[in-house]
């Protein structure tokens, strides 16, 4: 299984496979757990939103869908941690706004992954909701 940086790596050569994102420290010390998610169609690439800026981030990322045709993409990131979440809000925003692809997001929490919905990615940028929600919860 091959991680290759996102920022550094050809866009070219994840055409036909499915483009897997992950915090570089997940990556980096527990690789073994994206055996789980590792295949022949998945191509692999790891990047720090807290080391390098978002926005660079998202670019690279909508031009490995774009230029290499990728259907779907999947992106794991720490959990609570406020730099990764950008990894999830970068890949809805450019599928909510220009790219059609399907997507899965999991966070990594005590040496597990735990899927995320779309809908809980998109609720966590909206912070008057988020209040309202545990007010009625009370």
């Amino acid at each position: 299984m091959m991680i290759r940086d996102l920022l550094r790596s050809n866009v070219g050569r994840a055409r036909g496979k499915r483009l897997v994102i992950v915090s570089a420290c997940i990556a980096d010390d527990f690789p073994e757990i994206l055996k789980e998610i590792s295949t022949k169609e998945a191509y692999i690439v790891k990047t720090c939103p807290e080391a390098e800026h978002i926005n660079l981030i998202g670019y690279k990322i909508a031009s490995f869908i774009s230029y290499s045709n990728v259907k779907e993409v999947t992106t794991i990131s720490v959990e609570g941690s406020p730099h990764c979440i950008q990894l999830h809000y970068i890949v809805e925003d450019i599928r909510k706004h220009f790219l059609e692809f399907s997507v899965k997001h999991y966070v990594f929490n005590k040496k597990e992954l735990i899927e995320i919905e779309p809908s809980v990615i998109k609720l966590s940028r909206h912070l008057g909701k988020l209040k309202k929600i545990l007010e009625r919860c009370k």
